[in-house]
């Protein structure tokens, strides 16, 4: 299998085939089969609403709103192209959804599944007979409408959710998610010890608003970070050859804290890894945007409440994010080539060319004065002491939703925020010799401390849905009489059964007709129209931005409208109103306020019941 993904070019080799899901690791690639991932977390994520291509919970995904995959974009625009067989959504247990899921490929799930109507998937075809009766079987729902088949759009199928929440249990197909993320978990771990071992072999230099990483190794330049309190305040800039890696080991305490709101450059997000070696967490203090991958399997990334996206892969613990934040994923991927394995090369200490000094405007740690004329001396490979690895964190214990199955999965509380540090004191100043007459100076006043923020409140586990009630079946219709057999008429001309040359022979009799049997009852029909009740759904905008719409239902009298209805609803999301077959009824949708003067906005809307006798739109 190909894991490699090129920009601005369709691609359809995103996500795993979901006749074949298992780990595979790749020579030159951390991040292994899950490269084919924007992101895989190991434990729970909640909250996500974007990601240009796949991605993979091994634990529950939980979210208040819509989530959409694999539509494709970025920071180097990649157009996901329709698969046949490719899972774009992977989780290893749960997924319970308030919003609708709109996915461009498969989804597959270990656990329960609960998604809002309006949830779309988008299926390429593969041109094999039997594909349709193939993705019945797959998506198939004892609890949904029988006579439900995929829609036919010409060059893909659509698996539509207007009835029940669809997706393919991983028990169906055989698929073992629970061993395919242990092997991830420990492929991902090890590659992120052998990169740790790395010698370094680029250098940093330290300015007042930037990290500048200088290195002049054509494939792999290494760099450590070392940031003691873990306060990442300034942006990280690399000057290398085209095209080769750029690999930052930071080494941040158990708590990394991103300050900063542009982290690496946007023409190298493809070949630059930025490598957590002890981070336990890490939080996102900033909407900022993050050009690279990052590799922190250890670690629970906090997102801003606001928003952020990170260009490349993501390998991490755990994720959580405010339910208002528009965080997002972004591709390309990282391009991989990492020399790292064992018995594979590995890149020698390659001198740097001497840098112009550059005063620090902030205190740095004091070294030794270096001759201009003498160039540095390198330190060997060999002198470099690997520090000791932290003891991992204990995984929290969850608490269990009690029976009955299926309920929505309570998300996951999120915790409370570090309380930032108090400052030091500042030293009262000395006082001077100085005459009587002078007085001394007055110590400053103490800082005061910073108020520590209070823990957000519990999140309310959703109530289960009721079970709809099952449509009767129709009375079978009672069958007709058989016909009798017809008499055979008797020659008006020849009454014996002599041929005279005069007139023609007699004709035959007809052979009557067997017995006709009752005809089997035929199937019950699908309701497709339910009387008084308008319903649909919002597929995007036209302008290409996710935002709210208003919905207004006026009934018309004596040419006389009448505001019925009015409702506000998000860019993928479903509507519908209970109004009498009778009237005549009028629908608005226009963009939310802020939108309201941009003539580019125009809805996608897709109106699958109109029970009523008339009705008009606009």
């Amino acid at each position: 299998m190909d894991y490699n993904i090129t920009s601005n070019k369709i691609t359809s080799k995103v996500g795993i085939p979901y006749d074949d899901i298992r780990w595979q690791d790749v020579t030159g690639q951390p991040f292994g089969t899950a490269s084919q991932f924007n992101a895989i977390v190991f434990g729970n994520a909640n909250n996500i609403v974007d990601a240009n291509g796949a991605m993979a919970v091994g634990g529950n995904f939980v979210s208040p709103r819509g989530l959409s995959l694999a539509f494709g974009g970025g920071s180097q625009p990649v157009e996901i192209g329709y698969s046949p067989d490719m899972v774009r959504f992977l989780v290893g247990n749960n997924v319970s959804m308030n919003g609708p899921l709109g996915v461009v490929g498969h989804v597959v799930a270990g656990g329960n599944f609960r998604t809002d109507k309006g949830s779309t998937y988008f299926i390429g075809k593969s041109g094999e007979p039997g594909q349709v009766q193939k993705l019945e079987s797959l998506y198939h729902s004892d609890s949904g409408s029988p006579y439900w088949k995929p829609s036919d759009k010409g060059d893909h199928y659509i698996i539509p959710s207007y009835d029940v929440p669809r997706f393919i249990p991983a028990s169906r197909i055989g698929a073992d998610t629970a061993g395919f993320f242990q092997d991830a978990r420990n492929s991902i771990e090890n590659y992120k010890n052998c990169i740790e071992n790395l010698p370094a072999n680029g250098e940093v230099i330290d300015n007042f608003h930037e990290w500048i990483l200088r290195g002049n190794n054509p494939q792999q330049n290494v760099f450590t970070l070392d940031v003691p309190n873990g306060i990442l305040k300034k942006g990280i800039r690399a000057e290398v050859p085209e095209g080769s890696l750029v690999i930052v080991k930071l080494r941040t305490g158990d708590n990394a804290h991103l300050q900063y709101g542009l982290i690496g450059e946007r023409s190298k997000a493809d070949h630059t890894l930025y490598v957590f070696e002890d981070a336990k967490n890490i939080f996102m203090e900033v909407p900022a945007a993050i050009w690279g991958s990052i590799l922190a399997p250890q670690a629970m990334f906090h997102a801003h409440s606001t928003g952020g996206n990170v260009t490349g892969n993501v390998a991490l613990n755990s994720f959580a994010v405010n339910p208002t934040s528009g965080f997002e994923f972004h591709l390309p991927p990282f391009t991989g080539g990492v020399m790292c394995e064992t018995g594979g090369a590995v890149l020698p200490a390659t001198p740097v060319t001497p840098a112009v000094p550059v005063t620090p405007t902030v205190p740095v740690t004091p070294v030794a004065p270096v001759t201009p004329t003498t160039p540095p001396t390198m330190v060997s490979p060999e002198t470099v002491v690997c520090p000791v690895c932290p003891e991992p964190a204990p995984c929290p214990i969850y608490p269990t939703c009690p029976e009955p199955l299926p309920c929505p999965i309570c998300p996951e509380q999120m915790p409370c925020p570090v309380c930032p540090s108090c400052p030091e004191q500042m030293p009262c100043p000395v006082c001077p010799s100085c005459p009587e007459q002078m007085p001394c100076p007055i110590c400053p006043e103490p800082v005061t401390c910073p108020v520590c923020p209070t823990c957000p409140e519990p999140v309310t586990c959703p109530v289960c849905p009721t079970c709809p009630q099952p449509m009767p079946c129709p009375v079978c219709p009672t069958c007709p009489e058989p016909m009798p057999c017809p008499v055979c008429p008797v020659c008006p001309v020849c009454p014996e059964p002599v041929i005279c040359p005069e007139c023609p022979p007699c004709p035959a009799c007809p052979v009557c007709p067997e017995q006709m049997s009752c005809p089997e009852c035929p199937p019950c029909p699908e309701c497709m129209i339910t009387p008084g009740l308008i319903a649909g759904y919002i597929k995007g905008c036209s302008c290409c931005s996710e935002h709210e719409w208003e919905l207004r239902l006026y009934q018309i009298f004596c040419n006389t409208q009448v505001l019925l209805s009015c409702k506000c609803v998000s860019c993928f999301g479903y509507f519908e109103f209970e109004v009498p077959y009778s009237g005549s009824y009028l629908l608005q949708v226009c963009p939310s306020k802020s939108f309201r003067k941009s003539f580019r906005c125009k809805p996608n809307i897709s109106l699958n019941n109109i029970g009523v006798s008339n009705f008009m739109m606009e």
